[in-house]
């Protein structure tokens, strides 16, 4: 996978770097002034508990499963759609609610934590990011694999409008 240890070395920070921007934003902002061993230390604790929480199939949900919860009725699970309003309303998966990517930080409050909750996008790769930040901020989260476009619909699963 890596050619050299340089390689494993950037991917690494870079990842740090990541999660950091991710907890920071969740937080409410940069480390102020003088408060930079209490970030980190708060950085620490939260990328130690991501970890610790990642569920034994990592963070992805295949299509199949996810069909599965839905036609159970399963209440354990929170479908969250972070495509954009307008793409919400054309179709999304039965159960689910509308929050845009952008504006799922400033409404984590809508977000239940005795839930899984499901991530999904268009394709995958904004739903894989918001998943982590939940897990992150302390939530139950997993992303659909593939998103709505590559996932969802490339199975055949319906959506609905509401």
């Amino acid at each position: 996978m890596f050619k050299n240890n340089r390689e494993k070395a950037l991917l690494s920070v870079t990842v740090a770097a990541l999660i950091f921007m991710v907890v920071a934003a969740i937080g409410g902002g940069w480390p102020k002034a003088g408060t930079t061993s209490d970030n980190s230390q708060v950085l620490q604790q939260a990328v130690f508990n991501y970890y610790e929480r990642m569920p034994d199939h990592l963070y992805k949900i295949p299509e199949a499963e996810l069909k599965g919860l839905i036609d159970s009725n399963n209440q354990d699970i929170y479908i969250l759609d972070i495509r954009d309003a307008k793409d919400y309303a054309q179709g999304h998966i039965k159960g689910a609610k509308n929050i845009p990517f952008k504006e799922v930080g400033e409404n984590l409050n809508q977000l239940p934590q005795d839930k899984t909750i499901i991530v999904y996008c268009y394709t995958g790769q904004t739903g894989g990011q918001t998943t982590a930040a939940l897990n992150i901020a302390g939530f139950k989260a997993r992303s659909l694999n593939g998103g709505m476009n590559n996932g969802w619909l490339k199975s055949g699963y319906p959506v609905v409008k509401d």
